[in-house]
């Protein structure tokens, strides 16, 4: 077997499920995986950002959007259409 036949696959289900109950998300995501959608709030968070609090808030949300987008591109099955 090849390590594309044993490796565990997700479906976009599995992954809006997992980006709701990231907490850093909360503010930015809609409960669906918009992920370019999340992205821009996020971003655009990131601009407006005053305070450190603000700041650190911004980077945890940038950090589980890269963790997101790691898991997508690695473990969720693409459908051919």
């Amino acid at each position: 077997m090849s390590d594309r036949e044993t490796r565990r696959v997700l479906t976009l289900d599995d992954l809006c499920f997992i980006a709701q109950r990231a907490r850093a998300l909360e503010p930015y995501a809609g409960g669906i995986w918009e992920r370019d959608q999340i992205w821009a709030s996020v971003l655009a968070a990131q601009m407006e950002a005053r305070t450190r609090a603000e700041r650190e808030a911004v980077a945890e949300a940038r950090g589980a959007l890269q963790i997101l987008d790691a898991i997508e591109r690695h473990f969720v099955r693409k459908v051919n259409r």
